[in-house]
């Protein structure tokens, strides 16, 4: 493969002073070693800070940014990592989900064979304790399924803490910073990604994520017919943008049956 290319993690930070550092050694554990880890702290007002900090100055590979006000969402921090990272390849990871040790080798390796520019892999939910919450995915090694914009349309089926993506198919593309599209910015932006026709885009079967499942996390503070309102507003303005009216339907009619199985289960809040 040459010489190993650069990953920059970019990891947004608020208030997780209790799973931080087991994110960050998450990274640093990592067998493929040309990473780049940026943390941006979108004002805490916790340990977290503190932690980060001592991290980052234990690990040279390691760099500390921090927004001067809390921006309400992950996409400001996100984008301000994007701006500073010097990578060849980005990947995204939340402050509270933990990377399997093979994750970023699987991918770049996945990359630089196969020159697929947007990957992102399967995971399993753990709880606030680390303990893993159901069945794990079933590991089904260099498997991979390419996704459609339709497949995107009934639903955001992309794990953001999975992702690894070319800096050059990102360009200048940014996660929306609106707050309309606070717990959606990165749903919107993938579509945008995954319509270019120069994306080569691949799932990788392989369980290489633990995503931590909090009920007081953003996404669950939302409420779930809120989450699908903006849902729907992303799916929406990404057709607009993209003049693919045809498929307006197809996520209309995706997000109406979403909302009547969340009534029907006695999920609304």
């Amino acid at each position: 493969m040459g010489k190993a290319p650069l990953v920059s993690v970019i990891i947004p930070l608020y208030n997780a002073e209790n799973y931080i550092l087991e994110t960050l050694e998450s990274v640093a554990n990592q067998t493929y070693t040309n990473v780049e880890i940026i943390v941006v702290d979108n004002a805490s007002t916790d340990n977290s800070t503190m932690l980060a900090q001592q991290f980052c100055m234990s690990h040279p590979q390691a760099r500390y940014y921090a927004t001067p006000v809390n921006s309400g969402g992950p996409a400001v921090p996100r984008n301000l990592g994007i701006n500073v990272a010097k990578g060849r390849y980005i990947a995204f990871l939340d402050s509270d989900d933990v990377w399997n040790p093979d994750k970023l080798a699987c991918q770049v390796s996945l990359m630089e064979e196969d020159r697929a520019n947007f990957t992102c892999t399967a995971s399993s939910l753990i709880d606030e304790n680390s303990v893993r919450i159901g069945k794990i995915t079933r590991e089904k090694t260099q498997k991979t399924r390419v996704y459609g914009i339709k497949s995107l349309l009934f639903r955001n089926t992309i794990t953001t803490s999975s992702v690894v993506l070319s800096a050059d198919l990102l360009g200048d593309r940014r996660f929306n910073e609106s707050a309309e599209f606070v717990t959606v910015e990165d749903y919107h932006l993938w579509m945008t990604l995954i319509a270019l026709p120069e994306c080569q885009f691949k799932h990788i079967d392989r369980t290489l994520l633990d995503y931590r499942y909090m009920s007081a996390s953003l996404g669950q503070k939302e409420g779930k017919y809120r989450f699908l309102a903006r849902s729907l507003l992303a799916s929406s303005m990404f057709l607009v943008q993209s003049k693919q009216y045809t498929l307006m339907p197809i996520s209309l009619v995706s997000h109406l049956i979403r909302a009547v199985l969340l009534k029907l289960k006695g999920l609304d809040s």
